[in-house]
């Protein structure tokens, strides 16, 4: 794992070595990077996205791809009931018992991608026998999605409360880090959330 941070200014000095202190501790930590809770709440969400679970407690490769006819996250309305959300890609990851005899056609769906690029160009799969730790079969899914715009959206919309009221603006200005440079930034964020929000 790799990290690149940039501090800037006196409150950028002040939590340096709090940053890197808690991703040290993190990194250490037996459950990652979040709470226990927190990860299985992921795990569940991950497996329940596509995958069925058996009665024994394993996974059952069949993929489930979403209801036909729903349309993409973007363009619900706030308040609809949630629904699948649109990809530009997929990866997944198959490592343990039978992974080479998965079928993984569901993936292929087109109504799980954008309408501009072919399923076939947007899914990969990788497999292995090797089984990941001590789980005898195991399911990973990397995915460009627009899964991504709701926690981005709110980071953009803090960060405007923050610039509009001035909040450690003079920490930046006085090492040349101009108001238009926050403007800039805030309305590249905008153009991704938008983009994404239309796929």
């Amino acid at each position: 794992m790799s990290i690149v941070t940039v501090q800037l200014g006196q409150c950028g000095n002040q939590i340096g070595f709090e940053v890197f202190d808690a991703l040290f501790s993190d990194s250490h930590c037996s459950q990652g990077f979040c709470s226990k809770k927190e990860n299985e709440a992921y795990q569940a969400s991950c497996k329940e996205r596509f995958f069925s679970e058996e009665e024994n407690g394993g996974i059952n490769w069949q993929v489930r791809p979403p209801l036909s006819g729903l349309p993409p996250l973007g363009r619900a309305s706030v308040g609809a009931e949630p629904h699948f959300n649109t990809s530009i890609a997929n990866l997944v990851i198959l490592r343990g018992k039978e992974a080479h005899s998965a079928d993984l056609e569901g993936f292929k769906e087109p109504a799980l991608y954008t309408s501009w690029l072919k399923p076939v160009d947007a899914f990969s799969v990788w497999r292995t026998q090797r089984a990941f730790r001590r789980y005898e079969k195991s399911a990973a899914l990397v995915s460009n999605s627009q899964f991504l715009v709701k926690p981005l959206d709110t980071i953009v919309g803090r960060a405007w409360n923050m610039f509009a009221s001035k909040a450690y603006i003079h920490q930046y200005t006085k090492f040349g880090v101009e108001e238009e440079d926050f403007l800039d930034s805030f309305t590249l964020l905008e153009q991704i959330v938008a983009s994404y929000c239309n796929l």
